[in-house]
């Protein structure tokens, strides 16, 4: 068993390091304001890149783009960048700190800013860890912070908001009031709306970024496959006795309904499973101190997470580990024990809890998995009988339903 976790890990590993991010159709422009088409390496950036990967072509050499080299760069439908030296506060939000410090302590530095909006006036953002960002530029002029920061001293809170004066005075809408601008929070949400107002108001052309919207996917699929099964018992018996039983090991049939919840994370490489499976294993034994014969039927229901490596569009390696509870439906699971010493007894046999990880190939609509088991004690009740079952699973899979949710 360890060998076979270790070859798992190691599998695991190696996909990992060739599976494929995709490359999506893009553009750049050089600061010799040449426009280049090509495939962008797209990351999903959480915060803004200061570099970025691309190839000209789909068999060709990934290329790095950086600040130095590229004033421009986009993935279409998804995002853009505009290469700009600005002035930026770097300080955390909130920053610990006196009320007096409230006044930005200004960096100049270069950095790749996120297209949010664009018209008469154009709205940007930069996010790091711990750190959040807008500016703009009217008219096609140099780009400008908007001003805001937050200094904690004690449990209190100060913030400095002159954005909303800046709004005011450079940025203020036709019929606008004071009483609107300091309804403005520093958030994305909210200056996307007004500058959306300010440009609508000049009858300006707007044009905002709208990436593909993401939503989660719930997946169903029949999973047949076969269950390779072992199981060993010890029954104690009079007078310290110890009777063993080694169950011959066999292959049965097992079928499961797979629900999986797709979740737009990481670019969909996570699931949320949930699969009700049904299994049988019926099997014989015999000690020196009598025989034994275990039926096993159950419907067992595990849950789980599944994390996917992305070959090719229609290829995916998947690894997933499961928790299955003790709560199953047992149908009339038992093992029939004729003792030397004893007799004849009957004892009610389930699942008691266990778990399972494991592995696979995902092709279109078709998968196929290898799936280990952990040993689990199939006896609930007497304490004088104790079991190892063990098991391993192959599984096929047909995905016959996907649905985006709302």
């Amino acid at each position: 068993m360890k060998t076979l976790t270790t070859l798992l890990l190691v599998f695991f590993v190696a996909i990992t390091s060739f599976g494929q991010i995709k490359y999506e159709k893009g553009y750049l422009i050089t600061n010799d304001h040449k426009r280049i088409e090509c495939l962008i390496k797209n990351m999903d950036w959480t915060y803004n890149p200061v570099d970025f990967t691309y190839k000209l072509k789909e068999s060709g050499t990934p290329v790095k783009g950086n600040l130095i080299t590229v004033r421009e760069f986009g993935i279409t439908n998804s995002c853009r960048f505009v290469n700009a030296t600005v002035r930026i506060d770097p300080s955390n939000l909130p920053a610990e700190g006196a009320k007096n410090e409230l006044d930005p302590v200004w960096s100049r530095k270069t950095l790749f800013l996120r297209v949010l909006l664009e018209g008469k006036a154009n709205l940007y953002g930069y996010e790091a860890p711990k750190l959040r960002r807008y500016f703009y530029s009217l008219n096609d002029t140099a780009i400008t912070p908007l001003i805001y920061k937050e200094i904690q001293h004690g449990s209190t809170v100060t913030k400095n908001t002159s954005f909303r004066q800046q709004l005011w005075d450079k940025l203020r809408m036709p019929k606008a009031s004071m009483e609107l601008i300091t309804k403005i929070d520093y958030t994305e949400n909210d200056l996307k709306q007004y500058f959306k107002s300010y440009n609508g108001g000049f009858s300006e052309p707007i044009t905002e970024l709208k990436p593909v919207e993401k939503r989660s996917y719930l997946n169903l699929k029949l999973t047949p496959g076969i269950n390779m099964n072992s199981e060993k018992m010890s029954v104690y018996e009079l007078q310290g006795v110890t009777n063993d039983y080694s169950f011959k090991s066999k292959s049965d049939f097992r079928i499961g309904l797979e629900a999986e919840l797709s979740i737009p994370f990481d670019k969909y490489k996570w699931g949320i499973l949930f699969e009700p499976t049904y299994q049988s294993y019926q099997s014989d034994a015999v000690s020196d101190g009598g025989t034994a014969s275990l039926k096993l039927s159950s419907v067992e229901f595990p849950i789980g997470l599944r994390y996917y490596v992305y070959i090719n569009d229609n290829t995916r390696v998947y690894f997933n580990g499961f928790y299955i509870p003790s709560l199953a439906l047992n149908m009339n699971s038992k093992v029939m024990i004729s003792s030397n010493t004893l007799g004849d007894k009957s004892y009610s046999v389930g699942s008691t809890g266990n778990i399972a990880f494991g592995g696979g190939l995902d092709y279109k609509r078709f998968s196929l998995e290898g799936r280990f088991y952990g040993n689990e004690d199939l006896f609930k009740g007497p304490r004088f009988v104790s079991s190892e079952y063990s098991r391993f699973s192959i599984v096929l899979g047909y995905r016959f339903m996907e649905k985006r949710l709302k």
